[in-house]
């Protein structure tokens, strides 16, 4: 397989997603980000504001970025999770009053309870739901987990592609079909 191609295939299929939980979580309110892997230690995911701003034409673009070297042992379902917890600080960024870089306020835990993640700092339940260091596990039957289920009817190719151990390789889907999508 052509390396152009799988590069190709796994930005779409992360756009893809974004565009999906867009639709499904936040009403199609967020705007359009640059998703990006990028490997920074300690985190599954980040996201920065207005961090890519246009040469030619003068627009400014946030980013939300994942870390492939976290997708190891992953499901697809934990994954989106990830892109969706940074979704909710996209979502801040846009509509609320965003606290200091890195830091998991109120508002922000407020949001992703309400699209279906639990705010913990433990990863567990009883875990703080604010502070510097905050991750989630997702609410069963919440509004995350019945929209990943409707994702998972547009896979048009289940079948997983394995590539290297650093490309997100889980249970019985891999983020090679992303692209496959449905609009």
């Amino acid at each position: 397989m052509n390396k152009a191609v799988i590069t190709l295939k796994e930005y779409q299929g992360f756009q893809r997603a974004y565009d999906f939980f867009n639709r499904e979580l936040f009403a199609d309110s967020l705007p359009q980000v640059l998703v990006t892997l990028q490997r920074h230690a300690n985190t599954r995911g980040y996201f920065s504001p207005e961090r890519f701003k246009g040469r030619v034409e003068k627009a400014v673009v946030h980013e939300l970025a994942l870390n492939p070297d976290t997708f190891t042992g992953r499901t697809d379902e934990l994954i989106l999770s990830t892109l969706t917890h940074e979704m909710c600080h996209v979502w801040q960024e846009t509509f609320g009053e965003p606290s200091r870089r890195g830091y998991h306020n109120r508002q922000w835990a407020g949001k992703m309870r309400e699209v279906g993640l639990q705010p913990t700092s433990t990863g567990e339940p009883g875990g703080m739901e604010t502070g510097q260091a905050v991750t989630h596990f997702i609410i069963p039957e919440g509004r995350y987990s019945k929209a990943y289920a409707r994702l998972d009817v547009h896979f048009v190719n289940p079948t997983p592609v394995l590539l290297t151990s650093t490309t997100c390789r889980m249970g019985a889907l891999s983020c090679h079909a992303w692209p496959s999508l449905l609009p």
